[in-house]
């Protein structure tokens, strides 16, 4: 997270804390337009962004596609999920 708050403060001019004011502020926006089972993942990625003393840190855009497809396997476990209620239901009715 550390190197998003250095491109803030120097491609939009902000203090060390405004940047990471900015980044929660957008974290919240983007928890907030989605649905709420993909929300706490918005959390693990920008918590996944802290640099940690020693360790390589992966590159944005490889974040960015683990966030991804992490959703993307959420939104298909959800959609899995409702086929099976909505099968479950119409089945019902034939008994």
């Amino acid at each position: 997270m550390q190197e998003l708050i250095q491109q803030l403060q120097e491609k939009a001019g902000l203090t060390a804390e405004q940047a990471a004011q900015s980044i929660d502020v957008i974290k919240e926006y983007v928890k907030g337009k989605l649905p709420p089972f993909i929300a706490g993942t918005v959390d693990n990625w920008f918590a996944g962004m802290s640099e940690k003393a020693g360790e390589k840190k992966a590159g944005l855009m490889d974040q960015a596609g683990d966030f991804l497809d992490n959703v993307k396997d959420k939104a298909e476990d959800w959609a899995e999920e409702a086929k099976e209620k909505v099968s479950d239901f119409f089945n019902k009715d034939k008994k």
